[in-house]
C-alpha cells in the first residue's frame, strides 16, 4: 500500500512539473513582450524549448524521483531546497545549450535569466507544498487507512518517529494491540487491548492494516496474526527484524523469488553510473594535468630550490580500490632527510600544525591543497577518482581497521583527491578515533548515496575551500 501511494504521488509530482514548467515558460514569453523585454516572440522556437523544459524534469526525476517529503517543518524545506536546485541545474544546462546551438536570437539571455530565476522559486514551492497538497486530496476520509500496531511496546516505541512522517499518504496509526503488561513509559502510543482481543479490536476501531512488529520465534503466533487478518480484510505490513542487529539501514534485494537485505546501497555498482562518473573524472583531470600542472610546476620547484632542495614530487604507497596498493603522487612540502639521519623521522608520522618537517612555502602548499594536484595523474592513470574517501598509507589502514570495524567498506570505491568528509572539514591529522569514526560515516554516507550531482557538489566546495582553507588544513 505505502509504495503504491508513493509511486502514485511520484507520477502525480512528474507530471504536474511536466505541466507547470512549460505552462510558465510561455506565460512569461507574454508578459516579457507585453514589458518590452528583449524577445520576439513570433519567432520563437516554442515546440523545441518546451521539448526541453519537458526533457528537463524528466532528467530531474531520472536522477532524483519527487516522491513525497516527510519530516519537519524545516526538513522538508530543505529537502525542497536540494530537489530545486538540482532541477533548476539540469534547466539551466539544457535551455542554455539550446540556444548556444540553434544560436536563437529570438530570445535574450536576460529573458533566459529571468525564467531560471523564477523558476528556482516556482519549483521551491512545487517540491516543498505540491506534495502534501495531493495527498491531503487524494487520502484523506475513506481513503485514510486506519491502522495499528502487534507486538512488543518497545518495539513500537522505535516506530514513533516514523509514524509521525507517514500522515501524507494517509496511513493513521490508532495505537498497539500487545501481550502482556505494559511498562513502557516513553511509549506515547495508545494501548488498545490485549493480544487476544486481537479480533473484536480488528472489528472495533475498523482497521484497515495490522503491522507485524515481531515474529516472537513462533510460527503459530505468525500464523494466529496472518489469518485473522485475512479474515477481518486487513493488510499486512512486516517490521524488518534484522534492523535489531545493525547500527545501518538495511537495503531490499530482490532476485529471483528471494529478497535478501545488504547493508549498503551502491549506485556504483550500476555500470551506467560507472561511467557517468569515469567521464567526470576524465573531463575534471585533463584540463588540469595539461593547462594548470605545468604551471604549478615551474612555481613549486621555484621554492624546493630555494628552500628545501630534492626531487619534485613525492611518492606514498597507500590502500585503494578493493584494499589494493598504489603509488600516490603529491608535490613534496617536506625538507629531504637522509633515510639513515638519526634525525630522520618515520614517514608514516602524519603532519600535525607547526610541523618542523615541512618548509614555509609547503606549508602554504598544503594549506591550500596544492600539494595534491599531482594527484590528478592518479586520476586519469585510474587508480584514483576526482571525488570519493581519501586514501589512507597502507599502515595506517591496518591501524584504523583495528579501531573500527567498518573501516574497510570504505575501499568499495576508488579513493578521491577530495571528499564528502574533506568537505565538512574533516582533513589533516586524525588524533581521535571518534575523527576517523565520523570520517567513515561520511565516507559510507557518499558510498550509499552517490550521484553525479553529488560529486560536482563537492568539487565546487573543494573549490571554494581552496580559496577559502578551512582551520584544519595545516
Amino acid at each position: 500500500m505505502i509504495n503504491s501511494r508513493t509511486r502514485g504521488l511520484t507520477t502525480l509530482l512528474t507530471f504536474s512539473l511536466l505541466v507547470i514548467m512549460p505552462a510558465w515558460f510561455i506565460l512569461l514569453t507574454l508578459l516579457a513582450e507585453s514589458f518590452g523585454l528583449e524577445i520576439l516572440l513570433h519567432q520563437i522556437n516554442f515546440p523545441l524549448y518546451l521539448l526541453g523544459i519537458a526533457g528537463a524534469c524528466l532528467l530531474f526525476v531520472n536522477y532524483e524521483s519527487p516522491t513525497p517529503p516527510r519530516g519537519s517543518g524545516s526538513f522538508l524545506f530543505v529537502a525542497a531546497v536540494r530537489k530545486a536546485n538540482t532541477t533548476i541545474l539540469i534547466l539551466a544546462l539544457v535551455l542554455f545549450g539550446i540556444v548556444f546551438a540553434t544560436k536563437d536570437k529570438a530570445i535574450s539571455r536576460i529573458f533566459l535569466g529571468l525564467y531560471i530565476s523564477s523558476s528556482w522559486l516556482l519549483l521551491l514551492a512545487l517540491h516543498r507544498y505540491m506534495p502534501m497538497i495531493f495527498s491531503n486530496l487524494l487520502f484523506r476520509g475513506k481513503n485514510t487507512i486506519n491502522t495499528i500496531l502487534a507486538g512488543n511496546p518497545w518495539r513500537a516505541e522505535k516506530l514513533q518517529d516514523w509514524i509521525l512522517d507517514h500522515p501524507p499518504l494517509g496511513m493513521k496509526v490508532l495505537g498497539l494491540v500487545s501481550y502482556g503488561e505494559v511498562e513502557d513509559e516513553n511509549l506515547k502510543l495508545p494501548i488498545l487491548g490485549h493480544i487476544s482481543e486481537f479480533e473484536q479490536l480488528l472489528a472495533q476501531y475498523e482497521i484497515h492494516q495490522v503491522i507485524l512488529l515481531e515474529s516472537r520465534n513462533s510460527k503459530a503466533w505468525v500464523n494466529y496474526i496472518v489469518d485473522t487478518c485475512y479474515r477481518e480484510g486487513c493488510r499486512i505490513l512486516i517490521l524488518n527484524q534484522w534492523e535489531d542487529f545493525f547500527d545501518q539501514k538495511l537495503t531490499a534485494v530482490e532476485e529471483g523469488q528471494h529478497t535478501f537485505f545488504t547493508l549498503q546501497d551502491e549506485p556504483l555498482e550500476n555500470p551506467v553510473n560507472r561511467v557517468l562518473k569515469r567521464l567526470l573524472d576524465w573531463l575534471v583531470a585533463l584540463p588540469v594535468v595539461l593547462l594548470a600542472l605545468p604551471f604549478f610546476i615551474l612555481i613549486i620547484k621555484y621554492y624546493q630550490i630555494r628552500q628545501a632542495p630534492g626531487p619534485l614530487f613525492y611518492r606514498q604507497k597507500r590502500s585503494g580500490f578493493k584494499g589494493r596498493t598504489f603509488s600516490i603522487f603529491k608535490f613534496r612540502s617536506m625538507y629531504c632527510q637522509p633515510e639513515k639521519s638519526e634525525t630522520a623521522q618515520d614517514e608514516t608520522q602524519q603532519a600535525r600544525e607547526g610541523d618542523t618537517r615541512v618548509f614555509p612555502f609547503g606549508q602554504f602548499m598544503r594549506k591550500t591543497s596544492l600539494d595534491e594536484f599531482p594527484q590528478f595523474i592518479n586520476v586519469l592513470q585510474g587508480n584514483m577518482s576526482v571525488v570519493g574517501p581519501r586514501p589512507h598509507m597502507t599502515e595506517h589502514d591496518e591501524q584504523f581497521k583495528r579501531l573500527v570495524e567498518i573501516y574497510r567498506t570504505r575501499h568499495f570505491v576508488k579513493p578521491g583527491i577530495t571528499g564528502l568528509a574533506q568537505t565538512f572539514g574533516f582533513r589533516g591529522e586524525i588524533t581521535s578515533v571518534d575523527l576517523i569514526e565520523e570520517r567513515i560515516r561520511l565516507d559510507l554516507q557518499y558510498i550509499n548515496n552517490w550521484s553525479i550531482w553529488l560529486d560536482i557538489g563537492l568539487i565546487f566546495k573543494t573549490i571554494k575551500q581552496i580559496l577559502f582553507p578551512p582551520r584544519t588544513a595545516y
